[in-house]
């Protein structure tokens, strides 16, 4: 199905007039006008943005363009779930440091402990090199992976995509991004803890946090507020993406969410008492290499700049039909973006936007 851009761009302006009854604040003026900016340049069909200052309350919460273009139905940056990619890790990652602070496992172990019968060549890869990218396990590679559309009925049926494949490199010597490491991540904390994934996380995160738009997106999964999923064809359309299952991969990048959602998960592990502050410190600074290199990127969180040095905390997500941007700054503020189309690169958008509300 080919999208009417213009169309979809004069929505997307309506959209945002009519979510203000009074006259706009001048940073909230400046803020639409960017996304405005943005969403026409990059043709993106529907775009969710939330903003909390640093004592954790929303700053700018609003939806431009269509959740589904076809049924006209607007984003909702409360309601509106999408697929956040590898935002999951930082989820799963935050998951691993609660079962580790409360001693169900040990990030340091082997990964062979848990998980028995692995390849030799797996058996001695430790759970933080997973949770780092330095285990060796390939990421999608030349295959056509990230567009499984199979239903796996476990993790350890999961881990058949990649188990058997040759270490890239000896663990702990080098930086790779890995998705499929995350799997094999995933089935050791199931072995520590004693059920399946999707109930630990709700156990340990989900529930204790109140995260109630967020899910792991199963095949049964039925949601009003889903987002249809969207991407551009070779002749740069919006068309609908193919359908996709993630089950082969929920920690590392087969959850749903909406900006809002993320963006509390976000604060209120940074910033509260929800993890101890020397498990938010170890999960959040950068491991190294060998010689001493930074990779930064923590346990399922990663660290990076922008163009002044300034540090941000989060992770961004990079999926079929969706693009993720969640960080905080370090005046404890946090952007959460999210459109429901792939490779939507972001840019500089976020930073501008978490800059207008920090004066």
């Amino acid at each position: 199905m080919k999208i009417n851009l213009f169309n979809l761009f004069i929505a997307s302006f309506i959209v945002i007039i009519s979510c203000s009854d009074v006259e706009l604040s001048e940073k909230e003026n400046e803020a639409d006008n960017l996304i405005n900016t943005f969403i026409k340049k990059n043709k993106i069909p529907g775009l969710s943005v939330t903003i909390l200052n640093g004592d954790g309350y929303i700053e700018y919460s609003k939806g431009f363009g269509y959740a589904d273009v076809e049924k006209k139905i607007n984003i909702n940056p409360k309601n509106s779930i999408f697929r956040i990619g590898s935002f999951s890790k930082t989820l799963a990652g935050t998951a691993l440091m609660k079962m580790y602070e409360e001693k169900k496992i040990e990030i340091d172990s082997p990964v062979g402990f848990y998980i028995k019968n692995l390849p030799a060549d797996k058996k001695k890869i430790t759970l933080k090199q997973i949770a780092g990218h330095l285990s060796g396990i390939r990421h999608y590679g030349d295959g056509d992976d990230m567009n499984l559309n199979l239903n796996y009925e476990n993790t350890s049926e999961a881990l058949n995509i990649f188990i058997n494949d040759s270490l890239l490199f000896d663990p702990g010597t080098k930086y790779s991004y890995s998705t499929h490491a995350w799997t094999l991540l995933s089935l050791a904390m199931e072995k520590a803890y004693g059920e399946n994934f999707i109930e630990l996380m709700k156990n340990e995160i989900l529930n204790p946090l109140q995260l109630d738009k967020t899910f792991a997106e199963e095949i049964d999964l039925v949601l009003n507020d889903k987002v249809a999923f969207y991407e551009k064809n070779k002749s740069g359309d919006i068309v609908l993406c193919p359908d996709v299952n993630n089950s082969w991969k929920w920690a590392g990048g087969g959850y749903v969410s909406t900006t809002q959602d993320m963006a509390k998960f976000t604060w209120k592990v940074l910033y509260t008492d929800f993890l101890l502050p020397e498990t938010v410190k170890e999960m959040t600074k950068s491991q190294k290499l060998p010689d001493n290199k930074k990779t930064n990127y923590g346990i399922g969180w990663r660290i990076r700049y922008d163009d002044e040095n300034n540090p941000y905390l989060g992770h961004t997500g990079g999926s079929v039909g969706g693009t993720t941007f969640v960080f905080s700054s370090n005046d404890k503020s946090v952007i959460s973006i999210m459109a429901n189309t792939s490779e939507a690169s972001f840019g500089k958008l976020p930073y501008q936007l978490i800059n207008i509300y920090k004066n």
